[in-house]
């Protein structure tokens, strides 16, 4: 499998998302975002996302993206 498919399969078992972290930790994909773009190209698994956002240990607020399979 390529990093396409492996994200593909992510989000049709996983509802909740992906994030740039949730990659690479189970999945060791560094460029999440760029992956989705190259996915969303081919008009044939439409993946959408939503801004979050997360208090880290030093009480910065970061923001990144979670993305999802487009429910049609």
């Amino acid at each position: 499998m390529n990093q396409h498919d492996d994200i593909k399969n992510y989000l049709d078992h996983h509802p909740e998302g992906i994030t740039p972290m949730d990659a690479w930790n189970k999945l060791q994909i560094t460029k999440l975002s760029t992956r989705v773009g190259e996915i969303n190209e081919t008009g044939k698994y439409p993946i959408v996302n939503v801004w979050e956002s997360h208090k880290n240990s030093e009480g910065i607020v970061k923001r990144y993206k979670r993305y999802f399979k487009k429910v049609v």
